[in-house]
């Protein structure tokens, strides 16, 4: 928002005489100070600052000419000047509002954003009804992660102006941010009153219901929001993530799913599609072909879509090359139906066709009947298998691993979120570690690990040495035990689609709500035939989960029922 000096100054022509009661007998100053506010007026900003700085020669204790130049010289984009054109105003007035107002604004554009949140509190402090500094000291403790704060200055300005429609937004977003969901909801809905065909407002309703995991509620402000602008392309992305949730509702819902799910592309900078002179495969036959199949997302992603490369290979591709991330790199030579393996940011050799990993369920038509899921698609070292055969021999008891955290360390608070809502601390699973006849191995590698000081010191969890997933490489270590372990008990994060993927019965505990690809209500996946879902009945409860987890364990361990069983199976 820009303030015009030209009426700032005129509605302070009369403090100026009570300044300096000489001012208005002063001609050459009168004149002066008349040049710049019509230069200014003018956007001849340059000018403005010269008769600002000639008006000064004259009268230099007067507050606001070192603000109205200030304001000028923020204008010509000289940061610093104004910087110190409005600490002199405060000198000179202490409780000058507006000028520490605009000290914040040059200590933004001079990157001081903490400095800058400090002037704008001093702004709020000196006049808390004065509107423009709320909003702005909003947006800068959000983009610093201070959500809680954020949300209170977004309130004090909704306040003031009830129906400022991006105030209401702002507020909006970071309730929804910070998992204040339901309230979230209730003012998109007010905003709906005051704009109800606004596709921004429309997006953010479906969301949220999609959010809330009420899918059906969803749907028709998705169908709404793309009527009224058919290239929304948050809509189209988070729409394609809903129907992939509910595939089991409607096995066709997979069909545009996955093609909606091709929005991503235009939707974040930090995803981008790769390009090469050779083209993006499109379904053509690969008989004879090098097909080059690159990773994009998480390692997790990784581990569940790098099953496409043997797809590709059974397609008739006579070389497959896949780019997976440095991490990756040792483990992902183990696969024998990929021919060359290089990291993303290696230039690929040779090939015809080229397609990143997680779009190939759309490339290739994939639905709940025809998921490739043939059990073992990953493979561990062997010699690293034989190893820690030998070492955990001597424990006769039913051997589990577990995982309780992701990755927390993402840039976006969204993400931490998200990582944080599927993440459990590790006490929760007390009551299997100390489970009589088994056995618990920690399999939490880099994050999270800090979590076992929280145990109690006889806490029978076996943690691995330092040089673990080290030595031979990220993942060799963990894949080679899991090899040798009787269940993995993990939260949704990489070791799921790990263990699975080596063939090892998985239990997989899912937040509420889940991610699209474990879809609604049933306890199986068409991903993994070797992997069991346990659900939070509500956002947050795990005590339910473990709970349900304890009994079905001793239902094994007691009574020899299968540990993948599955109540609903998918079907063609």
């Amino acid at each position: 928002m820009k303030y015009f000096p030209l009426v700032i100054t005129l509605l302070y022509s009369l403090q100026l005489i009570a300044y300096e009661r000489d001012i208005e007998h002063n001609d050459e100053f009168q004149k002066l100070f008349e040049n710049a506010n019509r230069a200014f007026s003018k956007k001849d900003h340059k000018e403005a600052a010269r008769y600002y700085e000639e008006t000064l020669a004259i009268y230099n204790n007067i507050p606001q000419i070192h603000f109205n130049l200030g304001v000028t010289n923020m204008e010509l984009k000289e940061y610093k000047k104004a910087f110190e054109c409005f600490k002199e105003a405060i000198r000179l007035k202490p409780n000058y509002t507006r000028a520490y107002h605009r000290l914040g604004n040059a200590l933004e554009k001079l990157n001081q954003k903490k400095e800058a949140i400090a002037m704008y509190s001093k702004a709020h402090e000196l006049e808390p009804d004065f509107f423009e500094v709320l909003p702005t000291l909003g947006d800068l403790l959000r983009d610093e992660n201070c959500f809680d704060e954020a949300i209170t200055y977004y309130r004090k300005a909704a306040n003031l102006q009830p129906k400022n429609i991006q105030v209401l937004l702002n507020l909006a977003n970071a309730l929804n941010t910070t998992g204040h969901t339901e309230e979230a909801l209730e003012w998109y809905f007010k905003m709906l009153d005051i704009l109800p065909q606004n596709p921004a407002i429309l997006y953010n309703i479906a969301y949220t219901y999609k959010k809330l995991n009420r899918l059906a509620d969803a749907m028709p402000y998705y169908d709404q929001v793309l009527k009224l602008q058919p290239d929304h392309t948050e809509a189209h992305f988070s729409y394609g993530l809903a129907l992939l949730l509910t595939g089991n509702d409607n096995p066709n819902n997979w069909e545009l799913g996955w093609k909606e799910y091709e929005w991503r592309w235009k939707r974040d900078q930090s995803q981008t599609m790769r390009s090469y002179s050779q083209p993006l495969w499109n379904g053509e036959p690969l008989e004879g072909k090098t097909f080059f199949l690159w990773a994009e997302q998480g390692l997790g992603d990784t581990f569940e879509f790098i099953r496409y490369a043997k797809v590709v290979k059974d397609l008739g591709a006579s070389k497959v090359i896949v780019a997976v991330q440095q991490p990756l790199i040792d483990f992902t030579k183990n696969i024998p139906y990929i021919d060359q393996i290089i990291t993303l940011s290696a230039k690929p050799p040779y090939f015809d066709y080229h397609a990143p990993m997680v779009s190939m369920p759309y490339l290739t038509n994939t639905r709940l009947h025809n998921t490739p899921a043939e059990i073992p698609y990953l493979y561990a070292d062997q010699q690293l298998v034989d190893e820690w055969k030998d070492i955990l021999q001597t424990d006769t008891n039913f051997k589990i691993g577990i995982c309780w955290q992701g990755n927390p360390n993402y840039s976006t608070q969204f993400l931490r979120m998200t990582v944080a809502a599927k993440s459990m601390p590790v006490h929760k699973f007390l009551p299997i570690i100390t489970l009589p006849g088994v056995t618990v191995y920690s399999l939490q590698k880099t994050t999270g690990t800090d979590q076992l000081e929280t145990l109690p010191e006889d806490t029978p969890l076996v943690i691995f040495g330092e040089d673990f997933d080290t030595t031979k490489g990220r993942f060799n270590d963990t894949a080679a035990v899991i090899k040798n372990l009787d269940l993995v008990i993990t939260i949704d994060t990489s070791i799921c689609h790990l263990a699975a993927g080596l063939g090892v019965p998985t239990w997989n505990l899912l937040p509420n709500p889940p991610d699209w690809r474990w879809m609604l209500d049933c306890d199986n996946t068409p991903w993994f035939p070797n992997m069991r879902l346990f659900r939070q009945p509500t956002p947050g409860d795990w005590d339910s989960v473990i709970e349900k987890v304890v009994q079905e364990l001793q239902a094994h361990l007691y009574y020899n029922k299968p540990l993948i069983i599955h109540e609903c199976p998918y079907s063609s």
